[in-house]
């Protein structure tokens, strides 16, 4: 069988409140024409849909319909992100069964549809293990759905989403191609540069040995760096589907097709996209960079200017290169008056700051930097700070 693996489109996510709709548009469909092309069995999204727990009409639509069209190809399975609203999925996933699109918005034991079994087009049979993301705070109830109070309370997140995942998986047979879709930050992944911060720290942290070998493939959602993970199975992220933001800007983005078998290893290839906009630094004076104009094609731009901040210069800059100028930033001369503080701000990232702030006063508290975090990223995702 085939099977194609997708994740963390962040439908609605903006550039520097430039509209991406577009751009999501055409991947979506190119990721439904690929399935098409591949013939694929079985299609997986492995959460963050959207990039906002409360999207508007226009990503909606957008998402649903391109359930509905990767249906047409093959039954649709698809778990929450953290940056999804559980409660809305809940609200729509029985209309999205009709039409062979299964969305689960909350870990569940498997007899609650945590655990799934199907036999695919060409008489394949299938086990399925479907993982929304689970926060901190949902991780003693999603513990105690797989067993009841006979558990141990484990200490650690990663333990208790270990402890949930081997109940999960139970189920898995030598007989059968055995799945895991998960949205969740495993250990030893990179990070592709556009993701929330909060949700990336040790705290959320799950080992990748909490995913046996009885699993034919885990198909992962959060992380934006297409990679596969080292562990007892096939562990992969697909990544992204657009460049999110510009710590992405080198990255090639891809969906996973997977041929599998019962009882053999997973042939993964990444399928590249080529729809949207390319994001791009480009770094100088504004007289360095003049022959650049016009040669930069559709990219969204970042532009770091190396000389003397003026009134315009920004205005300058996109008269320069054009409208695809979203961001511009002068690179302070490290000798000009205020360097050191200058010095200690450029291109650090709030989280950064904050740390910094703290150990200057002699303080230290990690959970005091996830709060920060926390509220960064909710401060951010709802005023559409990037």
């Amino acid at each position: 069988m085939k099977l194609l693996h997708t994740s963390d489109w962040h439908v609605g996510k903006a550039i520097r409140g430039h509209s991406r709709v577009e751009e999501h548009r055409a991947v979506l469909s190119e990721i439904v024409a690929i399935a098409e092309a591949e013939r694929v069995d079985l299609i997986v999204v492995a959460g963050d849909l959207f990039e906002t727990a409360a999207p508007n009409p226009e990503s909606e639509a957008l998402v649903y319909d391109a359930f509905l069209r990767l249906a047409r190809v093959a039954p649709v399975l698809a778990v929450a992100g953290n940056h999804d609203n559980p409660r809305r999925f809940r609200a729509i996933a029985p209309l999205l069964e009709l039409g062979r699109v299964t969305l689960l918005p909350v870990a569940a034991a498997a007899s609650a549809g945590g655990a799934l079994s199907l036999t695919v087009a060409d008489g394949t049979p299938v086990k399925v293990v479907l993982l929304p993301f689970v926060s901190q705070r949902a991780i003693i109830r999603a513990d105690q759905l797989m067993s009841g109070a006979a558990f141990e309370q484990a200490q650690l997140y990663g333990d208790r989403l270990q402890r949930v995942v081997g109940a999960l998986t139970t189920g898995f047979t030598a007989d059968s191609v055995n799945l895991v879709v998960a949205h969740a930050f495993v250990q030893g992944g990179t990070t592709g540069g556009g993701e929330r911060v909060a949700h990336l720290r040790d705290e959320y942290a799950v080992p990748a040995l909490a995913f046996p070998s009885t699993a034919s493939y885990v198909a992962l959602g959060h992380l934006h760096r297409p990679q596969a993970i080292r562990g007892a199975t096939a562990i992969h992220y697909c990544g992204s589907p657009l460049q999110l933001d510009f710590g992405e800007e080198e990255q090639t983005k891809q969906v996973n097709v997977v041929a599998l078998q019962p009882g053999l290893p997973a042939k993964v290839t990444g399928v590249p996209l080529t729809q949207g906009r390319p994001l791009r630094t480009v770094r100088g004076t504004l007289d360095q960079l003049r022959p650049l104009a016009g040669t930069l094609g559709d990219s969204w731009l970042r532009v770091r200017l190396d000389e003397p901040g003026r009134n315009g210069l920004a205005d300058e800059a996109r008269a320069l290169l054009g409208p695809g100028v979203v961001d511009v930033v002068i690179d302070r001369d490290p000798s000009s008056a205020g360097s050191e503080r200058a010095r200690r701000r450029d291109g650090r990232s709030p989280h950064e700051l904050f740390a910094q702030y703290l150990a200057e006063h002699g303080m230290v508290d990690p959970e005091l930097e996830v709060g920060f975090a926390r509220l960064y990223d909710q401060f951010s995702s709802e005023v559409g700070v990037p």
